[in-house]
């Protein structure tokens, strides 16, 4: 069930969230996880593709992640998930093995709510979890395509990500980047907020993924290239913080 609210009471939640939460200042090169084809067909090809789409999701978010694991059950009306530490037990319902759209959006939710019991953050209702998981940079999966799965209104989650995006300084054509729909965005960011939010000190390195999708740790600060000890090849990275207010 979709919450009607308003943009007001959704920018003033996010900050609240984004103030509990104190998450790591997100630096540019690695803060928006980009939804695209490639990860979208990976949500239904096997199970094994799902788990390593969650754990990447997980890693995304900062939540320690080892192994996701997934069982279908018919007869199962909502996602059930549960952790043996870095292990992650997901019971999703049958009917959603073929629908990527809304295994992002359960990924997403679920990435939320660890993130909100990993940090001790208060959460009042379904709509904190997909708020926690935007302040996460995981909003592509959350505002792609319609979903019924979401508790927040499309429009609230489209503020609530261009909020979030323009407060970074991480500017439209980055946002647009990562989302299906560009119009919406484009008529928002003439009226967001621009407020910085609260987040907690840089970290002194930062996780960007290569083109063979290994995970490379880069210095934060700086713009640069690096080599991947696994494909050999450049990655260009872009480690400037963005802007927040420090708390």
């Amino acid at each position: 069930m979709q919450l009607e609210l308003t943009a007001r009471w959704t920018g003033q939640r996010l900050e609240q969230l984004a103030s509990a939460l104190q998450l790591p200042c997100p630096v540019r090169e690695s803060f928006l996880f980009d939804a695209d084809h490639a990860f979208r067909a990976s949500c239904t090809e096997t199970d094994i593709t799902l788990q390593r789409a969650i754990k990447r999701v997980f890693q995304h978010a900062g939540i320690p992640c080892d192994a996701a694991i997934v069982l279908w059950k018919s007869a199962l009306g909502k996602a059930r998930v549960d952790r043996d530490g870095h292990s992650w037990f997901f019971e999703l319902p049958s009917g959603l093995r073929r629908d990527a759209a809304a295994l992002g959006v359960v990924i997403a939710q679920e990435a939320g709510r660890a993130l909100l019991a990993e940090r001790g953050a208060p959460s009042t209702g379904d709509h904190d979890l997909e708020l926690a998981a935007i302040l996460a940079g995981l909003g592509a999966l959350l505002v792609g395509e319609p979903s019924s799965h979401v508790a927040l209104s499309r429009a609230n989650l489209r503020h609530a990500f261009a909020r979030t995006t323009a407060s970074l300084g991480l500017g439209l054509r980055r946002t647009l980047d990562v989302v299906p729909e560009k119009l919406p965005y484009v008529l928002l960011w003439l009226r967001v907020s621009r407020r910085p939010l609260p987040f907690s000190k840089l970290a002194p390195h930062v996780v960007i993924r290569c083109f063979c999708a290994k995970r490379l740790r880069v210095p934060t600060g700086s713009i640069g290239a690096t080599t991947c000890p696994a494909c050999k090849r450049k990655r260009p990275f872009d480690g400037r913080p963005c802007r927040v207010a420090v708390v």
